[in-house]
């Protein structure tokens, strides 16, 4: 039966948070991720006019959120999560509680007994960074699975030349980039076998063999569009310390969202003026300068505007419950509405979000003079050849590079 009663959609995600924390959802997760999920509808409903809980108008914006994911203007996960979001406030809506749940994906590639025990068996092996760990499982359980659709249920039954249709067949259907992730991986995978003397064909050499990845030079926040970007900020009526904050921290030490989301209070070392973080991404500890200016809006931000809070994070929610930022997709959306707000067009992988301001710094600094050596330690880079990427940002500095074909006489011939 249709719920004709109104209700404040604020008013409502607040209860749905609290249904959910009762049926035993982590709290901490809960307030971080799934209560912002919530609140881009009803953001969503404020921009239509609406401060009561329209569920037709959710409806159109799961819809609209599908159409922008289809378009890339926004990533699978975030479309996903907005559509459990309204399937979560519907249901609560019209019966006022929640039952919805979305089962664990399965692996479209299921493996036999014997393949299964060699990939756990390879993941068990050694300690995988945890961003890396799903995709090793992909990759072996894609390769895998390729000689079971082909009638072969054992690597010693397998040969070189079926490993080598596997890469013809999977070529045609990646990128290079990904493509050259996917032969490591599998290489590893086999110096794996050969060291523990499981019977496999000798496909070391096969996927050794370089891929060219496709180099693109990704866009960076100007010098001029950060000035536009920060006096936004300083229009902003609320949460403007906060998020000054944040993002002179971006500008001036290159921390990713997600360390920055992470910083605690104890990574900050008043006394010598340094930032003491483990980044999130690589593991790799850095000691970065608290530049005065940012400096001096974080002491401006924990002094006038942070709540009393027990999370030890420097940054918090602003609105009730002020627990830790905990998703890095936050500081990311912040940073693009003061871009919407400060005229800056922003087109798919054009390289003006949050990151890029880590990708300005690096910049700046080779521009300055900085060795690649310094712009890496800084960075946090494992590897100095990575910093070597923000050489091809130094436009102006590259055209003095360029070949001077005055004297030299050209003819135009038939080709």
């Amino acid at each position: 039966m249709m719920n004709n009663v109104s209700k404040n959609a604020a008013e409502m995600v607040s209860q749905c948070c609290e249904f959910l924390e009762n049926a035993g959802y982590d709290k901490h997760a809960l307030w971080g991720n799934v209560y912002s999920q919530f609140m881009s509808v009803v953001k969503y409903l404020k921009m239509h006019g609406h401060t009561d809980y329209v569920p037709e108008l959710a409806d159109a914006f799961v819809a609209e959120s599908r159409e922008n994911y289809i378009s890339g203007k926004i990533s699978r996960n975030t479309y996903k999560d907005r559509q459990r979001a309204v399937r979560r406030m519907n249901e609560f809506f019209e019966g006022g509680i929640i039952t919805h749940n979305v089962e664990r994906r399965i692996s479209k590639y299921q493996l036999c007994v014997e393949y299964e025990r060699l990939r756990s068996g390879f993941l068990d092996s050694r300690i995988f960074h945890p961003n890396t760990r799903h995709d090793f499982s992909w990759a072996v359980r894609r390769y895998l699975c390729y000689f079971q659709d082909h009638g072969i249920y054992s690597l010693s039954e397998a040969t070189l030349e079926d490993a080598r249709n596997f890469v013809v067949e999977t070529a045609s259907t990646m990128s290079s980039g990904s493509l050259h992730n996917v032969l490591c991986y599998l290489k590893q995978f086999h110096v794996y076998l050969a060291g523990t003397g499981e019977p496999a064909p000798d496909c070391t050499s096969l996927f050794s063999v370089p891929i060219q990845r496709e180099s693109r030079i990704r866009g960076y926040v100007s010098d001029e569009e950060l000035e536009r970007i920060l006096a936004q900020v300083e229009l902003s009526p609320r949460h403007s310390r906060r998020d000054k904050a944040i993002i002179m921290l971006g500008a001036t030490t290159g921390l990713r969202a997600v360390d920055i989301v992470r910083l605690k209070m104890s990574d900050i070392d008043w006394a010598t003026g340094e930032i003491r973080v483990i980044q999130c991404k690589t593991g790799t500890p850095v000691v970065l300068p608290l530049m005065k200016p940012a400096g001096k809006a974080l002491k401006d931000y924990i002094l006038n505007e942070r709540k009393a809070s027990d999370a030890g994070e420097v940054f918090i929610r602003a609105l009730a419950p002020y627990t830790a930022l905990t998703d890095s997709q936050s500081v990311e959306y912040l940073f693009d509405q003061y871009c919407k707000k400060a005229g800056i067009e922003r087109k798919p992988f054009d390289g003006k979000g949050f990151h890029g301001l880590r990708r300005r710094l690096g910049k700046n600094l080779l521009v300055s003079g900085a060795s690649v050596a310094v712009v890496s330690q800084v960075l946090g880079h494992q590897n100095t050849e990575t910093a070597k990427h923000y050489l091809s940002l130094d436009s102006e500095n590259l055209k003095e590079c360029a070949l001077d074909f005055s004297g030299i006489p050209v003819e135009r011939r038939g080709l």
